[in-house]
């Protein structure tokens, strides 16, 4: 693996099929898929990667995007947006199922 190059990995996990205009891999919507490519700093996509994480949780595929999209960033060698997390909230952010 290379070194973290301190980007944030955009949320896409390649399961790219939308329901209802909805992405079930990533959970965005056209209209946030674009906003990521309109971002301009790291807060804003952490901001974006944060409401992912929110709104597969609330679509029952968390664990899998959470999974995906961190074997995603390790491949890219990308920063993982919870590595800085004190460790209990890493561990509620990984719980699996």
């Amino acid at each position: 693996m290379g070194k973290k190059n301190g980007k944030i990995a955009s949320p896409c996990i390649d399961v790219c099929k939308d329901i209802r205009g909805v992405c079930i891999g990533c959970g965005r919507t056209k209209k946030e898929q674009k906003a990521w490519k309109k971002a301009e700093t790291d807060e804003e996509r952490l901001a974006l990667v944060q409401a992912c994480l929110q709104k597969t949780e609330a679509m029952g595929t968390q664990a899998l995007w959470l999974r995906e999209y961190r074997r995603k960033c390790l491949k890219k060698g990308a920063r993982w947006p919870w590595d800085d997390a004190r460790p209990d909230a890493r561990r509620l952010i990984l719980q699996d199922d």
